[in-house]
């Protein structure tokens, strides 16, 4: 695809969750009320007012088709090369129901698994995250890269906990044999601003096994961009995937 077209579709993408978050997160309250709630995790009013806007929004802004959280994908009128939006309209619901401001809006576009371009709004900060993979990445248009951290004891990690995750006694014991080697763990409970993070050097590694897509491709682009290196391994079950991310130094090392 022809830089400049990357460059008006990195365009829409940013008026869109800059307008998503005035036109809906104004009413907050309303907005924080939950409608479902399952064993680890809820939905929550802003959760489908946002993704009806967003969706809404690149139907009719693009010509390609749209994988949302919450509404699974859309029709459209340009399916060649398979390209998509994949947007997670608030990544961070449950953080956001109880008022912790660490979640975000979240929207990518990729040819197939290929990242081409990552849009993460942190609208609790103002702190909006882009970046086009071979080009570069900015954070309110200053460009950001990944650390220059070179080894694990002097790193970061991001993690969390998807809500499938196993919580059995092995499963837990084989997660903090992997993470003790860093010298410090962050779980912020948003994937989305976690690799936003890598990307702006903040943390230095990003792992999480058997994460939604739609929670991860904005920042895996982000990564990419800002000159990371990345690794996503499908699962058995269709948009779930294990990623790590880093910078090449971590990356080559550790988790290659």
């Amino acid at each position: 695809m022809q830089k400049e077209v990357l460059h008006e579709l990195l365009a829409l993408a940013r008026d869109i969750v800059k307008k998503a978050s005035r036109e809906i997160l104004n009413d907050f309250d309303h907005m924080q009320q939950v409608y479902q709630c399952f064993q680890r995790d809820v939905k929550i009013i802003a959760d489908n007012e946002l993704d009806r806007f967003i969706v809404e929004q690149l139907t009719q802004r693009s010509s390609f088709k749209v994988l949302s959280e919450e509404s699974g994908i859309s029709q459209a009128s340009n399916s060649k090369n398979n390209y998509r939006w994949i947007v997670d309209p608030l990544d961070g619901s449950m953080n956001f129901s109880r008022g912790i401001p660490i979640c975000c809006i979240s929207i990518a576009f990729w040819q197939d698994m290929n990242p081409l371009i990552g849009v993460v709004y942190d609208f609790n900060r103002d702190e909006l995250f882009t970046g086009i993979v071979g080009e570069g990445a900015w954070l309110n248009d200053s460009p950001i890269c990944v650390s220059s951290t070179q080894n694990n004891s002097n790193a970061i990690l991001a993690t969390g906990f998807p809500v499938s995750s196993d919580f059995s006694h092995k499963t837990l014991s084989k997660f903090v044999d992997d993470i003790k080697i860093y010298k410090k763990i962050r779980l912020l409970g948003s994937a989305a601003l976690s690799l936003a993070y890598v990307s702006s050097g903040r943390v230095d590694i990003y792992q999480e096994n058997d994460i939604k897509i739609w929670d991860v491709a904005a920042g895996i682009a982000l990564v990419r961009a800002a000159g990371g290196m990345t690794q996503l391994l499908p699962s058995k079950v269709k948009e779930i995937v294990t990623v790590q991310a880093s910078n090449s130094n971590l990356f080559k090392k550790y988790l290659k």
